[in-house]
């Protein structure tokens, strides 16, 4: 197989499709987050940890669902299964973004937006790789079947 082959396979494959649409819900996501961090902290007072705590729940949520109808495309009846796997997941998750976020307000530049953009980028395929091995798998007959 040819590398013009092997990036077109790619492209058209159902990993492709599930990046694509992680990134979709990714870039909502961010802008979901990104405008209730500043609000909180611009508007309401709020400062450090503090500020990116309070808008977790709404934040998770959102995150869920986009991923859970959308970018992962999953049905399964096992929705408890999937919501508890995902709570462990988003907190793991939220916490390094939270030190990660925390670390450059207070240390390289207080701004909200820049912190969050750095953080997005170092997050983005240890999110997806955990989201679609660990919390939105592929039941069996999907992957005999190829549905994406």
């Amino acid at each position: 197989m040819t590398l013009k082959q092997r990036i077109s396979a790619f492209i058209h494959g159902d990993l492709f499709k599930r990046l694509f649409k992680f990134g979709i819900v990714g870039g909502t996501i961010f802008i979901i987050n990104t405008s209730l961090i500043w609000f909180v902290r611009r508007i309401l007072g709020f400062e450090g940890f503090l500020s990116i705590w309070s808008v977790f729940a709404i934040v998770a949520i959102c995150h869920f669902l986009l991923n859970n109808y959308f970018a992962f495309n999953d049905t399964n009846e096992l929705f408890k299964k999937r919501v508890l796997r995902y709570i462990i997941f988003l907190f793991l998750s939220t916490l390094m973004n939270s030190l990660i976020v925390n670390s450059f307000l207070t240390y390289v530049i207080d701004n909200v937006l820049y912190a969050t953009i750095v953080t997005t980028a170092i997050m983005l395929l240890v999110n997806f790789t955990i989201l679609n091995k660990f919390v939105f798998p592929k039941s069996k007959e999907e992957k005999e079947e190829g549905i994406s």
